[in-house]
């Protein structure tokens, strides 16, 4: 149950605290007062998308609170899915800033917009003006004929079988197109095969041709540095070596190491640097006797990098990518020579599942005409109520090819008048016809379903009068253990209100402000005396209005 909603900075609503009560609330106001910026509030607070320009004027920031109580379990169960704990009172806030960045909580806890929706998508029922032209759209039909009350446990069971078939399908699909390019598709896969086989790669190989291959590149750099490292180690005609100078260093510290003890250490250190340069060198004397490089095998390692350049153009990035490439297509080539095999046994697991489906396809086609019969019937009581006795509704289900909503073809079809033939809603149904046959719809449904609130927005378009009251009544009826809004222009839609609130315009310092309040049960007389009257309210209208609305307390 929705029990208060505080909106701020929201188009021409500076500021307001709006309170609602359970059972039947009208909201009535001048054209033009807000009242469409209430049901924007609303819809944000269920996840809707808003955009930054209902921030008001001025304003850097619009945000929106709404506060509930009691909700359903299937809400508390869908909050507790993303860990979010909701209890007896739930807060719920939405704010919107200049730069277009929306946020939203639930007790405080950020959540995403889409959280939001997937939560409370269900905790409010909002029906306008054009749900009504919905009902002219038959694919809308199905949906409302479920949500009515079709079997979930069938619907359930079909949807399983469906999933299977059409995986089935898909298979199936994807093997008979192999198969049609069969020969082409196993040429090609044979040859790329063979091709990678034949190269027989490796990463270790390529990483050492690279490494022979800079070494080849560079061999004259290297004996010119190794020799004149050798050089720099042992000297020659001209210079002592630097093993020379080390072995001189340890000797002329060795001799004065009797005049300190740290000498003999530092002697020591001299003495071991000596004898690794003495080793570095031998290493480095053999490593030059011993490099041989052969010249041409330049051309022997370039054709052989040059086949893995070719085959990672083809087949990589890199060596592993080729590898893989070559694993996969190996299955490919099975797959494709067992091909004839799979197929039959993939349709004869299909025909298997065919039956099953047409079982649970049919199964969901009974149960959905056995829906209707009970729909059908309350909605035509209903609508007998809001004087259209005479309309008949009749289902219309045509077979069609199997999809995710069963079989089925539905569509709605309606006679306005004995003796007319039915005939689908856009060609009969005016305006008022229209909001009268929703309202019927919604009322039924309504007394089926969890949703508490419901809000009804101008529904009593296109209606006066005698079938004015009607909607009123039902409305009344309707709110009876939940919880009904409705914003109208009917007088004798409001009187039947449990609860008044007017939405009022004034203009104060060229700034435009609403304001939402309850009424008291003097102002709600005037009130429904100006919507009978206008704003020049006599007499005779506040007589009129008085009682009107003590007889929708007695009817």
């Amino acid at each position: 149950m929705l029990c208060e909603l505080m909106i701020e900075n929201v188009a021409v609503i500076e500021k307001t605290d709006i309170y609602f009560k359970n059972g039947f609330t009208c909201l009535t106001g001048e054209t033009g007062a807000g009242k469409s910026i209430i049901i924007d509030s609303i819809n944000a607070i269920m996840g809707e998308r808003i955009s930054k320009n209902i921030i008001r004027t001025g304003a850097d920031k619009a945000s929106i609170i709404a506060v509930f109580e009691k909700l359903e379990k299937n809400i508390i169960d869908k909050a507790a899915e993303l860990d979010i704990d909701i209890a007896d009172e739930c807060i719920v806030s939405r704010q919107i800033t200049m730069d277009g960045k929306s946020t939203a909580r639930i007790n405080s806890v950020p959540c995403s917009v889409s959280a939001l929706k997937y939560i409370f998508n269900d905790a409010i029922n909002i029906h306008g003006q054009h749900d009504s032209q919905s009902l002219l759209n038959s694919s809308k039909h199905i949906e409302i004929l479920d949500s009515f009350g079709v079997d979930s446990a069938i619907k359930t069971t079909y949807l399983q079988f469906f999933d299977e078939y059409s995986k089935l399908e898909k298979e199936i699909k994807e093997l008979e197109n192999i198969n049609e390019n069969k020969q082409s598709s196993l040429d090609l896969l044979s040859f790329q095969v063979k091709e990678i086989e034949e190269a027989d790669l490796s990463k270790e190989e390529e990483s050492q041709l690279n490494s022979d291959k800079q070494l080849i590149k560079n061999a004259e750099n290297i004996i010119t540095s190794l020799s004149s490292a050798y050089e720099y180690l042992f000297g020659n005609d001209d210079n002592f070596g630097a093993l020379s100078a080390l072995q001189e260093a340890a000797s002329e510290t060795n001799g004065v190491s009797e005049f300190a003890d740290n000498l003999n250490e530092i002697s020591e250190k001299l003495n071991e640097a000596a004898v690794i340069a003495q080793d570095a060198g031998f290493d480095l004397k053999n490593f030059i006797d011993d490099f041989d490089v052969d010249l041409s095998d330049i051309d022997r390692i370039e054709d052989r990098l040059d086949v893995y350049y070719k085959l990672k153009r083809k087949y990589g990035p890199e060596v592993e990518d080729i590898i893989e490439f070559y694993e996969n297509s190996k299955k490919e080539i099975e797959k494709i020579e067992f091909s004839n095999e799979k197929l039959e046994d993939l349709y004869n697991k299909k025909k298997i599942i065919l039956e099953k489906l047409s079982i649970s396809a049919n199964r969901l086609s009974s149960n959905r005409k056995e829906v209707f019969n009970k729909l059908s019937s309350e909605i035509q009581e209903s609508l007998s109520f809001l004087n259209m006795p005479f309309v008949k509704l009749y289902l219309s289900c045509v077979k069609k090819n199997f999809s995710s909503n069963g079989q089925d073809n539905i569509e709605f079809l309606i006679s306005t008048n004995k003796g007319e033939d039915p005939k689908p809603l856009a060609k009969i149904a005016s305006g008022g016809e229209l909001s009268r046959i929703m309202l019927a719809i919604k009322s039924v449904i309504a007394a089926h379903e969890d949703t508490h609130t419901l809000i009804f927005d101008e529904i009593d378009a296109g209606v006066s009068g005698s079938a004015a009251l009607k909607i009123g009544k039902l409305l009344k009826y309707t709110s009876i253990g939940k919880q009904v809004l409705c914003v109208t222009h009917s007088a004798q839609i409001a009187a039947f209100a449990d609860n008044h609130l007017i939405i009022e315009k004034t203009t104060s310092d060229d700034s435009t402000y609403t304001s939402v309040r309850p009424l008291t049960e003097e102002d709600r007389i005037r009130e429904v005396a100006r919507i009978i009257s206008g704003d020049n309210i006599s007499d005779v209208a506040l007589l009129n209005a008085k009682e009107m609305i003590i007889s929708a307390k007695n009817s």
